[in-house]
């Protein structure tokens, strides 16, 4: 069966070319942990140690409480004044080229924040989010890079490898000199003045159901951002009651002419004929690869669930995707998604916690390394 359905994938590739980042220099360079931070989960004694979205600096606060409040309610079974004191920055990107409205790249710092709680005497997480994205005029973005490459040269080695919770600041911990300098890069940079769009995670009572939006900041205002592929809506949903196991969710709705909902149920992908297979299969690529698929032509919800249902589908059929046309590469860099949620079909995040476990999409990985290569070019020589 694996040999047949992965025979098939040249039926459905063709026609787009590999697109590997290019090749790598001699010397040091930014590597993926370089320009994404997955901060680690402190003791609950020093949880005042993570930034807060109401912490403010140079641009404002983080999240104004009028915006938060603007947002569905997070978690169903929770209070929002609670949830929103709750909101810490557990990740923190850069992205130098964010597609604008217009096709225009747009220079961005990118936080994820998540209520954090103590939970039988440790922090935890509950599983919803507020992403929020700030775009930063060239000046600031500069002094952005030059501050990367001042951390990049602190660290050393410690930040090559995979894409993980943060190895400098998990060694050094959150009162450690490296996390004082991403908190300054961070407040600098980022904060009310800057915000220009507000997504968002929820969850329901029963924690199977997940619901995707987005908002643009327009003049101090949040206004819905319609869904790609479904234009109509401007909110999207992912229902899972399986298992790592035995998979058994769906999109509520999937995007129309996609057969990556193939992959989100195990009777479905058992009772799917090779093409249908490999049409699912080479969407979660595509959804996976940053020069195939970006934020304006695809939907939140199928990029949150590509990676799980994808490797699931791999590891139960025995398919080999490492070849497919596809499948994105980035040599000198790797790859390898090593996160703790492993293929949960329950774990929607795509950087930060799913309870204590770190929880990441194949996605971040990738368009770290494309990051990484593209602020690499602005290294002062």
């Amino acid at each position: 069966m694996g040999r047949w359905v992965l025979s098939m994938f040249l039926l459905t590739g063709c026609g787009a070319e590999r697109a590997p980042v290019g090749p790598d220099r001699a010397g040091p360079r930014l590597d993926l942990n370089d320009v994404s931070f997955l901060v680690p989960l402190p003791e609950p004694t020093r949880v005042e140690a993570m930034l807060t979205v109401s912490t403010a600096g140079a641009m404002g606060p983080l999240l104004p409480r009028h915006l938060f409040d603007g947002l569905p309610l997070l978690v169903a079974d929770q209070k929002a004044d609670g949830l929103f004191g709750e909101l810490r920055i557990v990740s923190v990107r850069v992205d130098p080229c964010f597609p604008g409205a217009t096709g225009e790249c747009l220079r961005q710092v990118r936080l994820v924040a998540q209520p954090v709680f103590v939970d039988q005497g440790r922090l935890s997480t509950r599983d919803a989010t507020v992403h929020l994205f700030y775009t930063l005029d060239e000046a600031r973005f500069s002094r952005v890079v030059e501050q990367l490459f001042v951390m990049d040269e602190q660290a050393g080695e410690m930040t090559n490898g995979v894409l993980d919770v943060h190895p400098v600041l998990r060694r050094q911990g959150l009162d450690g000199p490296y996390h004082a300098k991403l908190k300054a890069m961070v407040l600098e940079a980022c904060g009310h003045a800057t915000l220009s769009r507000v997504a968002f995670m929820s969850v329901d009572s029963t924690g199977t159901l997940w619901r995707f939006g987005a908002f643009n900041v327009e003049r101090g205002v949040l206004q819905p951002d319609p869904i790609p592929r479904l234009p109509a809506l401007v909110v999207q949903g992912v229902q899972e009651f399986g298992t790592e196991t035995f998979r058994n969710g769906s999109l509520l709705p999937a995007a129309p002419d996609d057969r990556l909902d193939t992959l989100l149920s195990e009777s479905a992908l058992r009772l799917a004929d090779p093409r249908t297979v490999s049409s699912a299969i080479t969407s979660a690529l595509r959804l996976e690869h940053p020069e195939r698929s970006s934020p304006k032509t695809v939907d939140c919800a199928s990029c949150h669930v590509a990676s799980r249902a994808r490797s699931h589908a791999e590891r139960s059929l025995q398919l080999d995707t490492s070849t497919h046309p596809d499948a994105f590469t980035a040599e000198g860099f790797e790859l390898r998604r090593a996160d703790e949620a492993g293929d949960d079909p329950k774990a929607l995040r795509a950087f930060g916690y799913v309870g204590v476990k770190s929880a990441f999409s194949q996605r971040t990985i990738n368009e770290s390394a494309v990051v990484a290569r593209a602020l690499e070019a602005r290294r002062p020589r």
